[in-house]
């Protein structure tokens, strides 16, 4: 045990020391940022009106509430900064009383599009006024919201999310291999490997304290992953189980790698052709209609890409996390025992 702690430290050093260890670490983080700037935010909902809520120029407490009921709010001090709001390109509408008269005013945010409709300030301080001064009197403006029938068995995440986050998966498990198979190279052209031999270490001692490392980043970036892509509320455990199995595969990928490059440029080249064929599938999977979805079954990452989608869309079973689990590991095994030779024959 105190080698396998051993092995896990010098490899953690020596990836942390090396470009392309540091390079695979910093990347995930940058690509889950990227993902989260696509991520919708509340401002873009249909309705989006700024206040004054102050000063001579506010609006009425009680048409604030009206419309927040189905618009998204935001209050300002004065016009001056309500105005530094608007002056930007968007649909944000803005809304203050002229005190001199006494009539509010709805101003719209610039648009390229030529406006031939009320606002739906006005048509909201419309639909108040009316109802102040004749109580009694029906609506004459209703706004509606809800989700087409359709469309009503969709998740309320957004697909930025739920794809991005399975793409994000599924790329922690290349780079995860990536760190495997550079750390067993660069062993070789230090000549490391040949010093292991002489050593207390065992084989197994070896790749069990290589595999620790990468095995924590890719349990790293999955909770981070959840957490910039606002994904908390799905089944966690579920998750973890994914990403753990997915690991087999990181492994396999790892030792392929090692096996055959015998230094770091070959290591690359290597790792971008498998990459690139394996990501092959995963385009496949996400652009084929479901009759010629058979045709990239062979992949196990369409298979990780496939349940990890289900999980954060909600819609995943552990009956289905089940069996997907096995071909998983069912492919990962076939091909083991497919490159077993040439494996062995690279690493001894």
């Amino acid at each position: 045990m105190r080698q396998v702690f051993q092995m896990f430290l010098i490899d953690m050093k020596m990836s942390m020391k090396s470009f392309m260890g540091g390079y695979i670490i910093i990347v995930p983080i940058l690509a889950l940022l990227i993902l989260r700037g696509f991520l919708p935010s509340v401002e873009s909902t249909s309705a989006n009106i700024a206040v004054v809520t102050s000063g001579p120029n506010a609006v009425e407490a009680g048409l604030v509430e009206e419309l927040e009921s189905f618009a998204h709010v935001s209050t300002y001090e004065n016009v001056e900064s309500l105005e530094q709001k608007l002056r930007g390109a968007g649909s944000t509408e803005g809304l203050y009383r002229d005190p001199t008269t006494g009539q509010y005013v709805s101003v719209l945010e610039r648009s390229l599009e030529s406006n031939r409709a009320f606002s739906v300030g006005a048509r909201v301080v419309r639909q108040y006024t009316l109802g102040k001064i004749r109580p009694g009197t029906g609506r004459i403006t209703r706004f509606e919201y809800g989700v087409p029938v359709e469309l009503s068995n969709r998740t309320k995440t957004s697909p930025v999310a739920t794809t991005g986050g399975a793409i994000f998966l599924v790329f922690l498990v290349i780079a995860s291999g990536f760190i495997i198979g550079m750390g067993i190279v660069n062993d070789k052209e230090d000549g490391t490997d040949r010093a292991i031999r002489v050593s207390p270490v065992s084989k197994a001692d070896y790749f069990i304290g290589k595999s620790i490392y990468p095995f924590m980043v890719i349990l790293f970036y999955t909770i981070i992953g959840l957490l910039l892509l606002k994904l908390l509320h799905v089944n966690v455990l579920m998750t973890y189980t994914v990403a753990i199995i997915s690991y087999s595969l990181s492994l396999l990928f790892g030792l392929l790698v090692g096996a055959i490059a015998s230094n770091e440029n070959e290591a690359i080249g290597l790792a971008k052709m498998l990459a690139t064929v394996s990501m092959l599938s995963l385009l496949g999977g996400t652009l084929l209609p479901d009759r010629w979805q058979w045709v990239v079954w062979w992949s196990p990452l369409y298979w990780i890409f496939d349940i990890m989608e289900e999980v954060f869309t909600d819609t995943a079973a552990w009956g289905t996390l089940a069996w997907k689990s096995a071909v998983i590991l069912g492919l990962t095994a076939t091909y083991f025992l497919l490159l077993k030779k040439r494996i062995v024959r690279g690493l001894s």
